[in-house]
């Protein structure tokens, strides 16, 4: 069965008027984009068309893929991990990367807050971390430079870990580590662009 996907309308979220519209990283505390998106998502294909859908979600620019992008942290470091040449994702091969994210299904919607739910459902898919963590959603990611990002929506999600005993479950795929921001930083302009954004926000904080 094709994929279906969360997606709000690109005209929804940022308003008729582009008011709430940015480039970049947007703290949570500037604009509610959560309660947009519980109150205006839907799901639709993402990879075919259909009669009732012309355009696949991938090529669809009016609508934003809603991506939770989770930050794994314990104390004052965060998990960065490496996609090895059998990854999926061609583009993003020796790429590295702070978050760990993927599409919100209907499976998830079984559940009073969607975006928790999805959240939730992915890290526990990528990583293998059985142990306590606490979550919040600490801003946004925009970045329409891109084919790729301008059908796309993250929302930045900082885990809290218990302890730092978190690892990949794909380790032919992936290859991760705790660092802190000053060792991650030589690894910097090799990460993909959205680790890039949240990246340098951290570091200005």
């Amino acid at each position: 069965m094709e994929e279906k996907i969360l997606v709000v309308p690109r005209e929804t979220l940022f308003g008729e008027k582009k008011e709430r519209y940015f480039q970049g990283f947007q703290p949570r505390k500037n604009l509610d984009f959560e309660n947009i998106i519980k109150k205006h998502y839907k799901f639709i294909l993402r990879k075919i068309s259909s009669s009732k859908q012309p355009v696949p979600a991938e090529q669809d620019e009016s609508m934003k893929q809603i991506i939770p992008y989770m930050i794994f942290k314990h104390k004052d470091k965060y998990f960065i991990y490496k996609r090895l040449p059998q990854s999926e994702e061609e583009r993003l091969h020796e790429k590295y990367s702070m978050g760990i994210g993927g599409h919100i299904n209907p499976v998830d919607v079984n559940s009073g807050n969607i975006l928790k739910e999805g959240m939730k459902r992915e890290f526990e898919e990528e990583v293998d971390y059985p142990y306590d963590y606490k979550t919040e959603i600490i801003g946004f990611i925009n970045d329409d430079s891109d084919s790729v990002g301008k059908v796309h929506f993250g929302v930045v999600v900082l885990v809290q870990g218990s302890n730092d005993k978190i690892d990949v479950k794909e380790k032919d795929k992936l290859d991760g580590s705790m660092m802190t921001l000053f060792k991650a930083k030589k690894y910097r302009n090799k990460m993909e662009g959205w680790s890039q954004i949240v990246f340098d926000w951290l570091k200005k904080r």
